[in-house]
């Protein structure tokens, strides 16, 4: 079963803090979707992670540690009091143990977890951060599982399973899919529906089974997800001709898809959009007026943009973007509230551009919406096809993509056609191929300030280039093909683990040892 990528899932979120989407959010999504596993109060929880994967290297400096905690707290991503989960979780009495030890994997954001109870409940659990704050679960008491978080999920185990499948539609509200699997003699069945049961479907579900444990819980993804739609469109070109078709622009097609795939009117769409983009423009506002936080690299970097404009190149609008991009690196690095867009690491990007090329253009506020709408539709094929996580495919598939997003965002504010808002982003990501992931600490600030901007001058170039009808050479299909397969050749020591790079400069492990990371890549 294949969830297509959401706007508001996948691309344009999720909203918190941290500094990074998918190991500081993620982290607090499976630790959430943990403690609903569970009945009592938890007493001991244990993290692995594997040596050779990324979260080895930065757990610690990217908040998966207190993530974790915090979710198995009850926090969301946005909680002020993440900073403090691991103290609260030790005054609650709860023990807590990371551990970097090698074991089997798939993927570098794997979590192998054990969670007990005063009840005495056990749990061993695994899951990935995929990439932008999404996770999957995959294994539950050495059951594989697929949870990704949109559904409303029931998990049954026991024995003596005498059931029909056929008769689960009838007998459950809002049913979608079920699997029964066998491990050692126990079966589970696994419902996924788009409410909670009631205590009589439970009931009834436990006059067909011996059920020895049953562990249900509530989606942790802002929009459901749903029984499989058919969906509009697969690809770029097919979009475009649905487009024209009914003389649609990208932003039209981006409500369209996102009402489809959520089962949601277009007008929440378009509401949801909206707030995401206040929660943008406040962070830059935020930004400017300064911010600090002790344990970071670099202090206020965006007011020195004003201070020093006479010396600066160009006119008001480069300079704009520079510091509105600075002034959300440094929201998302004093651990403040912003939008990961289409991750943490570049969250700058996108909305510093947008906006600053908005009020330039003096665009009504409709228009801003209309563009972030056509970023997120041009994030959903990045997401479908690529990969928006650095540990995976470098920093092309976060800053990269980001450029490519907001390419497509600037055709649509200035009116541009749905061909040129997509030559545009595919122009971007043909720019970005190979852009490495290096940052010192395994900190999300140095180079990350930096590529954010070069992302964002490239996706001005790169609207500037579709607006005055330049050839695109490769459209967008196979341009984000390309852009995944070159992506993971990067090597694993130059995708977010520090163990290349600027990193691994002298400079880099001096500023590292200074901020005291406990890690064997400083």
């Amino acid at each position: 079963m294949k969830e297509h990528a959401s706007i508001f899932n996948d691309v344009l979120g999720p909203v918190m803090i941290g500094p990074s989407s998918s190991h500081t959010a993620a982290s607090v999504r499976i630790g959430r979707a943990l403690r609903q596993m569970v009945a009592g109060k938890i007493t001991f929880f244990q993290a692995d992670f594997d040596p050779e994967g990324s979260l080895a290297a930065s757990y610690i400096t990217q908040c998966s540690d207190i993530g974790l905690v915090g979710g198995l707290l009850g926090m969301y991503p946005t909680d002020s009091r993440l900073t403090k989960a691991l103290e609260i979780a030790e005054d609650e009495g709860m023990k807590v143990l990371f551990r970097v030890i090698p074991f089997e994997n798939t993927h570098p954001n794997t979590y192998k977890m054990t969670i007990k109870t005063d009840l005495g409940e056990e749990l061993d659990v695994v899951a990935l951060s995929v990439g932008d704050g999404m996770i999957e679960i995959t294994e539950i008491n050495h059951f594989n599982v697929a949870i990704t978080g949109g559904f409303y999920e029931t998990l049954l185990f026991g024995k003596d399973l005498a059931l029909l499948e056929a008769e689960l539609p009838e007998k459950i509200s809002k049913f979608c899919f079920a699997t029964v699997s066998e491990n050692e003699g126990e079966i589970l069945l696994h419902l996924k529906t788009q409410q909670a049961l009631s205590e009589n479907e439970k009931a009834w579900l436990k006059e067909r089974m011996t059920v020895e444990r049953m562990i249900a819980f509530d989606p942790v993804l802002p929009v459901l997800s749903q029984k499989e739609p058919e969906m509009l469109f697969s690809t770029v070109e097919e979009m475009v001709a649905l487009a024209n078709k009914e003389q649609l622009d990208l932003a039209d097609m981006a409500l369209r898809y996102e009402s489809h795939r959520g089962s949601i009117s277009e007008s929440e769409v378009y509401q949801k959009a909206e707030d995401i983009l206040a929660i943008m423009t406040n962070g830059i506002q935020v930004g400017l007026a300064g911010t600090s936080y002790d344990d970071r690299m670099l202090g206020a970097q965006s007011p020195k943009i004003r201070a020093n404009r006479a010396k600066l190149i160009g006119d008001d609008l480069p300079a704009k973007i520079l510091e509105n991009i600075s002034a959300l690196m440094e929201v998302k690095s004093s651990m403040n509230v912003f939008v990961a867009a289409p991750t943490a690491g570049s969250c700058g990007a996108l909305p510093g551009t947008l906006i600053a090329v908005s009020d330039y253009q003096k665009k009504s506020k409709d228009d801003l919406v209309r563009g972030l709408l056509a970023a997120g539709m041009i994030g959903i094929f990045i997401a479908e096809y690529a990969t928006f996580a650095a540990e995976v495919a470098g920093c092309q598939a976060e800053c990269g993509s980001g450029s490519g997003m907001t390419a497509g965002a600037l055709v649509q504010l200035m009116g541009g056609t749905i061909e040129e808002a997509v030559d545009a982003a595919a122009m971007a990501l043909q720019n970005v191929f190979g852009m490495t992931c290096d940052p010192i600490g395994v900190r999300v600030e140095v180079p990350c300030l930096g590529k954010n901007m070069m992302c964002g001058m490239n996706a001005l170039g790169a609207a500037n280039m579709a607006l005055a009808g330049y050839d695109v050479v490769v459209p967008l299909d196979e341009t984000i093909e390309s852009f995944n397969k070159v992506g993971r050749m990067i090597p694993p020591s130059l995708r977010c683990t520090g163990h290349a790079g600027l990193a691994q400069t002298k400079t880099g492990l001096e500023i590292a040892e200074k901020l005291g990371c406990p890690l064997d890549c400083c």
